[in-house]
């Protein structure tokens, strides 16, 4: 198990790495790019409207690569999970129930959030604190006070434990086949660069007189 979280937290180290760089500088055609929003309106959807609004998009995106480096790293990683969740939950919402179905959609938003929040289970000794029934506030921060659970984080250890050996697997083989994805995406981008209105029907922008 512990060589399979190791794979795991690689996997989505990856997958947030790729597309969060590629907001940044364009690397894949179908994902939306700044340069590809220069002349051209963004879609008329949740994603576009979230472009259009400025720094949120680019906010989420930050969020991406921070914590892909985090995971890739090894650093920071019961952080950055939880960071990270920001962006996992709203891009599961966005790409597994939007009115047209995309296998790849689907399979990068609903991939992503198992690969979560097994990365949560598979760390949950850093949260047991959080699970605390009743918590006391300490007006020194940089003293640590041992805070711990108690009872509720067994409890919940516990229950996790056998959902950890059925979503692990399954998170490793979506984790890969999302990365062999974005791979041949890449590939793809690099031998016949294209912008994505070159693939999507994006109006251009109103000129500027």
């Amino acid at each position: 198990m512990e060589r399979l979280t190791t794979l795991i937290r690689l996997l989505l180290g990856t997958v947030y790495l790729v597309n969060g760089v590629n907001w940044f500088f364009k690397i894949i055609t179908p994902y939306p790019s700044i340069s590809d929003f220069m002349e051209y309106m963004p879609p008329p959807d949740i994603v576009g409207a979230l472009i259009d609004q400025g720094i949120l998009f680019h906010l989420a995106k930050a969020i991406e690569v921070v914590t892909g480096l985090a995971l890739l790293s090894n650093r920071f990683v019961p952080l950055g999970l939880v960071v990270s969740m920001t962006v996992t939950v709203p891009v599961f919402i966005t790409d597994v129930f939007k009115p047209e179905w995309r296998l790849r959609a689907f399979l990068m938003g609903s991939g992503s959030l198992v690969m979560n929040v097994y990365l949560l289970l598979a760390y949950y000794d850093y949260y047991r604190s959080m699970l605390a029934f009743r918590s006391v506030a300490s007006a020194d921060p940089a003293t640590a006070h041992g805070a711990e659970g108690d009872v509720v984080a067994d409890v919940v250890g516990y229950i996790v434990r056998p959902i950890m050996r059925i979503l692990g697997p399954l998170a490793t083989i979506m984790g890969v086949v999302m990365v062999a994805w974005l791979a041949v995406m890449i590939v793809q981008y690099a031998l016949h660069p294209q912008a994505i209105y070159e693939v999507r029907h994006l109006v251009p922008r109103p000129s500027i007189r």
